[in-house]
């Protein structure tokens, strides 16, 4: 292969595209890798051509008045991808925008290869799509074996070795700036999000838990994500300064690992704080209508991965209404105050670990694609 074009659509897309991109340049440094990139993609050696802000949206009913734009961006990264003609297509995650540019692809008449980083989760809801992963994908490279049990009992072709993070989390470690700011105290990350969506619906939430921590001699500390557009940074640098607390715009992972235990939306972050030993409070909240129309589509009883991937529920789930500060401070306090409860949650934290592969899979991922 000599030209490869990848696609992802926000932070956690665009943490896997680095790692990915990394991959496959030691393994071919001649390739030309090129896409709708974030800035770890580009960092990592890919070049981008659209940035991932074009598809920060998020719920069912927020996505309609973008519409235009969207199918405006596919028609112009299939006809793109019909001039350049890549060996191969790699889609990370994103699946409503991702599933509509591989079957325009095929139907335009592209005849490379088209592989699904990160598939829909057909295993939870709208089963399906399973047909389009069948009809229009070579290759899908799931993130976790109970995803690619269900693929392949579906008849999609699926490989899967172990979870990326396993090996990016490995060397996560506590940064001198990060004792000197905060030796002695007992802080708790709050993770509002990396989407707008995430932030306007959680942040005024996590604010109100910041005050009550407050009150219990806890220290609140917000994370700002590198990736985090420079617009949606200054939302909570200015909302959460006006309330008196600090914020952390270092990587997320650090400060959870620099804490004594988590809040926040629920997403990537919530595996990242299971592979670093934290307990987690999810919250998410969204439009009532949005609400109403998830209830009857999702298949699963779990909202969070961890909570997948044990015998017993390990991370608490506060969902719209529920997702209140007195709500979530009460999940963080039996946690921290309950020493039975902790050790309970702690062995539970490691079984999930355990089912997350042991290492080198972006490797892998790189491998299946250039050989596929």
């Amino acid at each position: 292969m000599k030209n490869i074009f990848v696609s992802c659509g926000e932070v956690s897309g665009d943490i896997y595209a680095g790692i990915f991109i990394r991959e496959l340049l030691t393994l071919n440094p001649e390739l030309e890798i090129w896409g709708m990139l974030g800035p770890e993609g580009e960092k990592s050696g890919g070049r981008l051509v659209w940035s991932y802000e074009e598809l920060k949206l998020m719920g069912i009913v927020e996505v309609i008045p973008a519409l235009p734009k969207i199918l405006r961006l596919k028609k112009n990264i299939t006809r793109s991808i019909l001039q350049t003609k890549p060996d191969a297509v790699v889609l990370i995650d994103n699946p409503d925008f991702h599933l509509l540019l591989a079957h325009s692809l095929r139907k335009s008449g592209y005849t490379g290869k088209i592989i699904s980083l990160i598939p829909p989760t057909v295993w939870a809801w709208r089963a399906g799509r399973v047909k389009n992963l069948k009809r229009d994908y070579d290759l899908c490279l799931p993130l976790f074996s109970f995803e690619h049990k269900f693929l392949l009992e579906h008849g999609v072709n699926s490989k899967w070795k172990a979870h990326p993070l396993v090996d990016d989390l490995k060397d996560v470690k506590l940064s001198d700036d990060f004792i000197k700011r905060f030796a002695g105290e007992r802080v708790i990350a709050l993770m509002p999000g990396s989407r707008r969506y995430d932030i306007n619906f959680h942040l005024d939430t996590l604010i109100g838990t910041a005050k009550l921590l407050r009150e219990i001699n806890y220290l609140p500390v917000f994370s700002i994500a590198p990736g985090l557009s420079e617009d949606l940074a200054n939302i909570i640098r200015e909302k959460v300064s006006a309330s008196g607390f600090d914020y952390w715009e270092g990587e997320g992972r650090e400060l959870m690992l620099g804490s004594l235990a988590v809040a926040g939306v629920s997403g990537t972050v919530a595996v990242e704080a299971m592979l670093l030993s934290r307990f987690m409070v999810v919250i998410y909240n969204m439009k009532k209508l949005t609400y109403i129309i998830l209830k009857h589509l999702v298949h699963v009883k779990n909202i969070s991965i961890p909570n997948m991937l044990t015998s017993e529920q390990v991370f608490p789930e506060l969902l719209c209404e529920n997702a209140s500060p007195e709500r979530i401070m009460n999940e963080l306090e039996s946690y921290l105050d309950d020493d039975e409860r902790r050790r309970e949650i702690d062995l539970l934290l490691n079984e999930a670990k355990l089912s997350m592969g042991d290492d080198n899979a972006a490797k892998f991922w790189a491998e299946c694609v250039l050989n596929a």
